[in-house]
């Protein structure tokens, strides 16, 4: 966020004015989905009014390449609950009588994906927009190795929906995940409890056209297609929801990023999607009808949310230049140019 600032107050200084009009958002919500700022833009978009976004939270692909965003997945998420008998009861009396609440989870759960990794959630991929040969060919472009990221992560082999590599997985296809789940005794040691309740949460990362509310509503009438007898089941919306985000890998705000990047690197940036969400990319596209395009500097090796999260010094002095010169192109060439 200070960079763009640094960038702006150095060229006030220096030229004593701007060769374009900026103006400054700055949002703090987007760790949680930023559930205030749709109503903020809509109250306000004559002060919000603008030719594109540009948004200080992103990446360079290393030290020495560049890169340009061009898609980021939306999100939504729910929690099931699952309710037996009233309290919990001793499975030696009442084992074999009522149903158990994990189990009942357990089976709802399973039934969402396939053992090889496909979502079976009847309607889930409906809207999806089918990866083009030329979408396919620009992931391929980008260096990843299989063997590189298992040793990173830890793992002796890589898992997903069959029939797509893993960048397209991570960054480009629809998925359901376990993020939490509890129930029944949690300590050392063995005690023979029929538990009264269970629960998890799950969420999901969008990609276009996938609408979160249709999606919520989709695993909603799965969880209840799929409830065992004798559990009573509720499914509860989670805040924070946002659609899924794209940009035109031509437009011209992307152009002129790709000019000022290779510039700056000596080599032209790759063209990257992300998992990740970022809410405020859809809800500017939607209300005002302008692109974002990410102008970030950070690198994946530097722990994000984590205490010991840093910053190069070479990154922040490149991201300050590359912000100057991003203005100094805009107002030589305009957007068109």
């Amino acid at each position: 966020m200070i960079m763009p600032i640094l960038a702006v107050e150095a060229m006030l200084q220096g030229d004593g004015a701007l060769p374009v009009n900026v103006k400054f958002f700055f949002e703090g919500q987007e760790e949680i989905g930023s559930p205030e700022i749709p109503e903020f833009v809509r109250k306000h978009k004559d002060l919000l009014a603008c030719d594109f976004a540009l948004s200080s939270d992103g990446g360079q692909f290393s030290e020495t390449e560049g890169e340009i965003l061009i898609a980021r997945k939306g999100l939504c998420g729910v929690q099931i609950d699952v309710q037996g008998p009233k309290s919990d009861v001793h499975s030696g009396t009442s084992g074999g009588a009522v149903q158990n609440p994990i189990y009942a989870l357990a089976y709802i759960l399973s039934s969402m994906r396939s053992p090889d990794g496909k979502i079976a959630i009847e309607g889930f991929f409906d809207s999806v927009v089918p990866l083009t040969d030329d979408d396919r060919a620009s992931i391929a472009a980008v260096p990843f190795d299989d063997d590189e990221y298992k040793k990173q992560l830890g793992v002796d082999e890589l898992f997903g929906e069959p029939g797509y590599t893993t960048l397209e997985r991570a960054w480009a296809r629809p998925t359901l995940d376990l993020n939490g789940i509890w129930g029944g005794f949690q300590g050392e040691g063995s005690k023979t409890v029929l538990p009264a309740k269970a629960g998890a949460k799950v969420t999901c990362r969008l990609v276009p056209n996938q609408e979160p509310e249709e999606i919520m509503s989709l695993i909603e009438a799965h969880v209840a297609q799929h409830t065992p007898n004798g559990a009573k089941v509720t499914v509860t919306r989670q805040p924070g929801t946002a659609r899924p985000y794209s940009i035109p890998k031509d437009h011209p705000a992307n152009r002129l990023a790709h000019a000022v990047l290779e510039e700056i690197y000596g080599k032209p940036p790759y063209y990257v999607r992300i998992g990740g969400t970022i809410a405020v990319t859809g809800i500017l596209l939607d209300i005002l009808g302008i692109y974002t395009v990410s102008f970030g500097f950070g690198l994946n090796d530097e722990c994000f949310h984590a205490p010991d999260e840093f910053f190069r010094i070479s990154s922040w002095d490149r991201g300050q230049l590359a912000y100057c010169r991003l203005f100094e192109c805009l107002g030589e060439r305009g957007l068109e140019g």
